[in-house]
């Protein structure tokens, strides 16, 4: 009996080898992901101009920021110069010091309107909101959003780089481009950048919400979804053409 014991044993010890050799090291310690998290940041600067055709313009300056844990990349790639649009991965880092990519939906374009560079398309949303009857009453023109690192925005999160990584967005001929936002970093479009706007020519006195949004769509995986949208509220006067301000949302 305790010969067969011992060989029994044996050869649950044998199996217990094979198993241990033949289980992938990822399927015993799995690596985490280390995503990131779009934020609009503090939305400041904002101006009522009146065009040279009569218009008038509510302008505004945005700042997408990555607060995650990890950096948000985005690689574009064609098959040839011909081919108009660019599809795209999202690269998603993890704590091995490995990645992965993931096919997104999302398309970058060429633009040729003084930027000169590949753009993403609805990245961020610009609406305003009238406040007594939630009825949107306006949208923003712009549709395309080059993003790098370009504003410090927190520099003390955790894996937060202290110099820029992410530095363009390609050129006319660029069959891939890679862009991002490091951990910490944001980009901001000025408030005299083309698209900055949404036109208030027949709007009339009241109060309204402007309203960003960053990755509208969901294309991009981060750790909270909850606050991808900011907002300010404005008090326009009767004939539209000045404002105060009366409520603001976070500061991520």
């Amino acid at each position: 009996m305790a010969r067969k014991f011992k060989t029994a044993f044996a050869v649950l010890e044998c199996l217990i080898l094979v198993l241990f050799v033949l289980v992938p090291a990822s399927r015993v310690s799995a690596a985490a992901d280390k995503l990131p998290d779009l934020a609009i940041a503090r939305i400041t600067g904002i101006k009522i101009v009146i065009t040279t055709d009569g218009r008038r313009e509510l302008r505004f300056p945005t700042s997408i920021v990555n607060i995650g844990v990890g950096a948000f990349e985005v690689r574009g790639q064609r098959p040839d110069r011909n081919t108009a649009l660019m599809s795209t991965t999202q690269r998603i880092y993890d704590d091995a010091g490995g990645f992965r990519d993931v096919a997104t939906t999302a398309e970058m374009f060429y633009s040729q309107d003084g930027h000169n560079h590949w753009h993403l398309k609805d990245l961020e949303i610009y609406e305003l909101i009238r406040l007594d009857n939630g009825v949107k009453v306006g949208t923003g023109t712009k549709v395309g959003f080059c993003f790098y690192d370009t504003r410090q925005y927190n520099l003390t999160l955790p894996g937060a780089p202290q110099s820029r990584v992410y530095t363009g967005c390609g050129f006319a001929k660029s069959l891939s481009v890679v862009t991002g936002l490091s951990v910490g970093w944001g980009d901001t479009y000025g408030v005299n950048l083309s698209g900055q706007s949404i036109d208030i020519t027949n709007m009339s006195g009241g109060r309204y919400r402007l309203q960003i949004t960053s990755d509208p769509h969901r294309w991009f995986s981060e750790t909270n979804e909850s606050n991808n949208v900011n907002w300010v509220d404005l008090q326009l006067n009767s004939t539209g053409t000045t404002f105060k301000i009366v409520g603001r949302g976070p500061n991520p």
